[in-house]
């Protein structure tokens, strides 16, 4: 969780550039950057500089990985609270968290068979975790954009997906 502190200051210096575009396009780009890139990818940044890939490398850091990951993105969960408090729209309150803790199990998966592949086969898993999460972030800018069914079932596609994903591999290191 400590090393998550830095992390969300950074966040929170580029999050008036990343603020949404409403009626745009862009406004998924703005979510994705906003709620994916820049939490995750700050969150992979810090752990690489705290214990490395080394250990993951090998296949014997994966419940390391998803309890700073956790840890991390519980102080990127607290900062959107705090900041999007008073705001009575439900897709801040219910959607984007429970669509992060989602994120937040599967994306591990990826990075260790990232790290585990190297490159240039860690490409195909990083170009995955970033289509999940211009997905999840469709998903929520479709709620904004009047189609509100689309990002339902969009969001619940994609909670269900990367809930499945994370919990398989979280079960498959206890066997």
């Amino acid at each position: 969780m400590l090393f998550g502190i830095p992390a969300v200051l950074v966040w929170l210096l580029f999050r008036p550039i990343l603020a949404p575009t409403w009626g745009s396009p862009l406004l998924v780009l703005s979510f994705f950057a906003r709620y994916w890139l820049l939490p995750f990818g700050l969150s992979t940044a810090t752990y690489y500089v705290a214990v490395g890939f080394n250990g993951l490398a090998r296949g014997m850091e994966y419940e390391r990985l998803v309890s700073f990951m956790a840890g991390s993105l519980s102080v990127f969960g607290l900062a959107h609270t705090v900041l999007s408090w008073g705001d009575s729209n439900r897709v801040y309150a219910l959607l984007i968290p429970a669509m992060l803790a989602a994120s937040a199990v599967a994306y591990p998966v990826l990075l260790e068979e990232a790290v585990k592949d190297g490159m240039p086969g860690a490409m195909k898993y990083l170009a995955i975790a970033i289509a999940c999460f211009i997905v999840a972030a469709l998903g929520v800018a479709l709620f904004f954009m009047r189609m509100e069914w689309l990002g339902a079932i969009l969001s619940a596609l994609y909670v269900a997906g990367a809930a499945i994903l994370g919990v398989k591999r979280l079960k498959r290191d206890r066997r």
